[in-house]
């Protein structure tokens, strides 16, 4: 059929051109497809525009573009728009091509000419653009500054796209984004910023708000910071629709007007009640402000209300916002599996493995420390120590707690002693060190040969990095010389805060040089008010039951803002048992200060 076809055509064409006839019919190539006639169409636009003068010929070549564009031709629809002065076509045709220029010189990683053609629209429409346009073009603006890696005018244009947004909940979204952006930028760069005073009412007071909060992780600071700049500010919109963080730092959520402080005040923790009992009333007594309204306090002794069962209706009767208690471990657990109570308590000692909502754990935990010991000795490139603590519950606890955070870390135990009591501690220390094995062989060999003229000297284990030392200052004086007589002297000792008594000691102390320890700042920085207040009355607030006026002071002074504690994370209050934080399962974390012994006094150091 294809040959007949063409003969058929050869026919014609010799009858037309030698023949000079034509035949009957007329002879129609093959119908041209719609999308054929399209093309066919804007070329010839496009050809039509190219013998046009301005200002035709860029109104030709608009309409072209948008035809182009349709037509799924975005090169062409690209390269045409150069050729258009846009300022001579009609503000839809100018927002429709600006846009698709915008978005495909992004897409080509130009996001100059992108920020360039957004301009140029802002210029020419900007009393006419929609929001919907506006925010259209914004959106595009970010894009192109954070391609740029340009953090400040990323964020003005957050800004900008929250004075464009309609709905409460798009707004929220733009003030986080905003806010976490700040959090990413140097804050030495925001205080610069702050002060160019190149900036408008709204990024001003943003970057106000960043300088006062950045400055300092404390919550309870950052707290009133906010409430201070909210004065300053208030009709900033992060003021009337804060960051979520923010709003979160702003809420007392806890309402608190009757505190149930619960505690042993009979029996063998007695004296250890009383002084948690007398921290939480000098810190309450130490806030009270005119027209500040505090909590009222009700002492309840956990050793008669020993069960959630007894306490349950003494909190309905009473009417308890807060239970600051108890102190007895096994009570913590009783409490947190049960069910009477819905109140908030906050107590004093650590269940292990167990929490529930609305129940915080807060106490002097040597576990805790003696993880913080094994972090500070894998940070200074500690990877095989020894262990040496006392033959005692809490002594187990530490080697239990370093134990399982270094290994967790990637290190290594190489020995492990505990010790009962001085007569024992030559014999501990020669076990951790297995110098006796040394001594062993010595005898071994001069039996083997049978000659005394050996030369030998006595050593100690090779594969120990450090020594993780756990003992109270008295232990601590005699095992240190022990430890250095048994060739350990040059090894580093990483010690919990028990191996300082509170009050410095020169004389007898000695023995501790260069010996690192973990303490509480009210054990090593200069006295605070409270502890200087509290040391008028009382003499032992350097002893170790100084420490517990310090856990009932820091529990009544953490208990308005544990909500805001557990909400926002980083967030911290200094406390005087340490930088307090609260974990996921609603613990109380301290951050601990590092001290070095020189001279037989400690010193605080960078570490």
């Amino acid at each position: 059929m294809k040959f007949q076809w063409r003969l058929s055509l050869s026919t014609i064409a010799f009858c037309l051109v030698i023949a000079g006839c034509a035949p009957n019919t007329s002879i129609q190539g093959p119908e041209l497809s719609n999308e054929q006639k399209a093309q066919a169409e804007l070329n010839a636009l496009i050809n039509k525009a190219n013998s046009k003068k301005e200002p035709e010929a860029s109104k030709i070549r608009a309409e072209a573009a948008l035809g182009l564009i349709e037509n799924f031709r975005y090169a062409e629809a690209f390269t045409l728009i150069n050729q258009i002065d846009l300022s001579i076509i009609s503000t839809d045709q100018r927002f429709d091509l600006g846009t698709f220029y915008i978005n495909e010189s992004i897409n080509r990683g130009s996001p100059e000419n992108a920020l360039l053609q957004i301009r140029n629209i802002f210029l020419l429409d900007a009393e006419t653009l929609n929001n919907q346009q506006k925010l259209t073009l914004l959106n595009s603006k970010l894009s192109a500054t954070e391609m740029l890696n340009r953090p400040f005018e990323a964020i003005q244009t957050r800004i900008e796209i929250g004075q464009v947004q309609g709905s409460t909940e798009e707004i929220q979204i733009t003030h986080d984004d905003i806010w976490l952006a700040l959090t990413k930028i140097d804050p030495t760069l925001v205080a610069a910023q702050l002060r160019s005073g190149n900036n408008s009412y709204y990024e001003q007071g943003w970057y106000e708000l960043y300088n006062a909060l950045s400055s300092n992780k404390q919550l309870d600071t950052q707290y009133q910071a906010f409430g201070n700049w909210r004065q300053l500010w208030n009709q900033h919109p992060a003021n009337i629709l804060p960051p979520s963080l923010l709003a979160k730092l702003d809420q007392q959520t806890l309402n608190i007007e009757k505190i149930a402080v619960l505690l042993p005040f009979e029996g063998k923790l007695s004296k250890a009640a009383t002084a948690i009992k007398e921290g939480i009333l000098i810190a309450h007594y130490r806030q009270q402000r005119p027209g500040v309204q505090l909590p009222q306090l009700l002492f309840l002794d956990s050793t008669k209300i020993n069960s959630a069962g007894l306490l349950a209706p003494i909190i309905a009767d009473e009417q308890v916002d807060l239970i600051i208690g108890p102190l007895n471990k096994k009570f913590v657990s009783d409490l947190i599996n049960s069910n009477n109570i819905a109140t908030p308590i906050l107590a004093l000692n650590y269940s292990e493995d167990e929490y529930r909502e609305g129940i915080y754990q807060f106490g002097l935990s040597v576990t805790g420390e003696a993880r913080q010991v094994a972090e500070k000795a894998w940070q200074d490139g500690k990877k095989k120590v020894a262990i040496l603590t006392p033959n005692t519950n809490w002594g187990e606890r530490v080697r239990n707690g370093f134990t399982t955070e270094f290994k967790s870390l990637g290190g290594q135990i190489t020995s492990s002693a505990s010790f009962s009591d001085s007569q024992d501690f030559s014999a501990r220390v020669t076990q951790l060190l297995n110098t006796e094995t040394s001594t062993q062989r010595y005898k071994q060999l001069r039996q083997s040969i049978n000659t005394r003229k050996i030369e030998f000297e006595e050593h100690r284990r090779t594969d120990i990095d450090a020594i993780i030392l756990s003992a109270l200052p008295n232990d601590a004086r005699q095992l240190s010389p022990i430890l250095a007589f048994n060739f350990a002297g040059n090894l580093p000792i990483y010690s919990t805060s028990h191996v300082y008594a509170g009050t410095p000691d020169p004389v007898l102390d000695q023995d501790l040089n260069k010996i690192r320890f973990l303490g509480m700042p009210w054990s090593l920085k200069p006295p605070s008010e409270n502890k200087i207040f509290l040391s008028q009355e009382r003499d032992n607030t350097n002893s170790r039951l100084g420490r517990l006026y310090a856990l009932g002071i820091d529990a009544y002074r953490i208990h308005p803002y544990l909500k805001q504690l557990s909400a926002i994370p980083g967030t911290e209050i200094s406390g005087e048992t340490g930088t307090l934080s609260l974990n996921q399962i609603g613990q109380v974390e301290r951050k601990l200060l590092w001290a070095r012994y020189k001279d037989g006094t400690p010193l605080l150091t960078d570490e």
